[in-house]
């Protein structure tokens, strides 16, 4: 064999030991980097892992509440102190969330959750809530499958258990998670009461302190009872048909504010007759309820007038002391579950008074309602030719 040749099989030799070197290291790294990845993704926590680390470390609260069907999130809700305290966890990262994370624009969802506190709470305490004074007060969100429920908390000392369902329905555009719809939904705008009173108003309208007195129930949810007397009712028809639109009662108090106890059948049909005729012109509708003037009557008009009669078991004689101070202790020291309490429209005492009384009222956990609804709350029916003084 020539040395060329010679030389050409070493180097077809060396060639092959490096090839052979070549793919053997190829596949000894190919091997090490997939263990090295494996090893990899076995230090990357599972959403499982997260959810149970995260219920170890909260091992000492109750869990009240846990999400199973949103894809995006998942929520934990302890109740620590007798408070919510919730965690969200995002799904595709494992990363904890607050709610807020998850709001894609926040001064739309404050405008909608300001809405919604409207429709369930009164003015005084929305307007605490979105003030909070004194910084305090802070805000637990129940993330659930279907809706949200925000509790706030420690707002004022005069506010407790305060909280906000909101269904997804109404934010499902201000959210960055694929929630739940349910098909159908109310919002939230009934609260349970353990009292309630009827609030009563007589010897209007007044032109001036009727829209003032409205808008003040409107503010605090509350409605009330108008009776009102006829010639005053002609003098201020608009007043008439906005208590009427308003959602308020109103009943009669006679034309002229008769004594309808020292008058004959006659002249008292001709006057409660008149006023009927006019309430019917105004609103197209009819006046069911009677409150005789001085609350005097006999025998004969209770069986004469078909309408029940309207007296009442709390008179403030807003009338005669023309005292803020004297109406709201009145009621605060006398009030109880079935009352009717007597207020006169026509005073800028009595107006001043019910700014007061309602908040106090509602934090004592009194409904104010008409007399209508304080009826119907306690099921007794209204019935003509009876005489009516409170509700137990």
């Amino acid at each position: 064999m020539s040395s060329s040749s010679k030389r050409l099989g070493e180097m077809i030799i060396v060639s092959v030991i490096v090839f052979i070197l070549f793919v053997v290291g190829i596949v000894y790294i190919t091997k090490n980097l997939a263990n090295i990845n494996t090893e990899k993704k076995s230090l990357t926590p599972t959403k499982e892992e997260i959810i149970s680390d995260i219920k170890d470390t909260y091992k000492d609260l109750n869990l009240a509440y846990e999400s199973t069907n949103l894809d995006d999130i998942t929520s934990l809700v302890y109740i620590d102190n007798d408070k919510y305290k919730s965690v969200i966890i995002d799904n595709h990262t494992g990363n904890i969330k607050t709610f807020n994370d998850l709001i894609n624009n926040k001064d739309k969802f404050a405008l909608k959750e300001r809405e919604l506190l409207e429709l369930k709470y009164p003015a005084f305490i929305v307007d605490e809530i979105n003030s909070n004074k004194d910084n305090k007060g802070y805000k637990e969100y129940y993330v659930k499958d279907n809706e949200v429920i925000i509790y706030y908390y420690d707002y004022e000392a005069s506010i407790s258990n305060i909280s906000l369902a909101i269904n997804y329905n109404e934010i499902k555009d201000l959210i960055k998670f694929t929630p739940n719809l349910d098909k159908e939904y109310e919002n939230e705008e009934k609260i349970i009461y353990e009292k309630s009173v009827a609030l009563t108003f007589d010897d209007g309208p007044s032109s001036k302190y009727n829209p003032l007195i409205l808008e003040t129930l409107r503010q605090n949810r509350a409605t009330a009872t108008f009776f009102m007397v006829g010639n005053m009712m002609n003098s201020c028809q608009s007043c008439v048909l906005e208590t009427y639109k308003s959602g308020n009662e109103i009943g009669s108090h006679s034309w002229e504010h008769m004594n309808i106890k020292t008058n004959n059948s006659t002249k008292v049909a001709e006057s409660l007759n008149k006023v009927n005729n006019l309430y019917h012109n105004i609103t197209g509708d009819y006046i069911k309820l009677l409150r005789p003037p001085y609350g005097s009557y006999n025998s004969t008009n209770l069986n004469n007038i078909n309408s029940p009669f309207i007296l009442w078991n709390l008179d403030t004689e807003d009338w005669r002391y023309r005292d803020v101070d004297h109406i709201v202790n009145y009621i605060k020291e006398n009030v109880s579950d079935g009352s009717i309490i007597l207020m006169h429209e026509l005073y800028e005492t009595s107006y001043e008074a019910l700014k007061v009384i309602l908040p106090w009222l509602y934090l004592n956990g009194y409904n104010v309602v008409s007399v209508s609804e304080l009826a119907s709350i306690k099921n007794i029916p209204l019935e003509a030719h009876h005489a009516y003084r409170q509700f137990k």
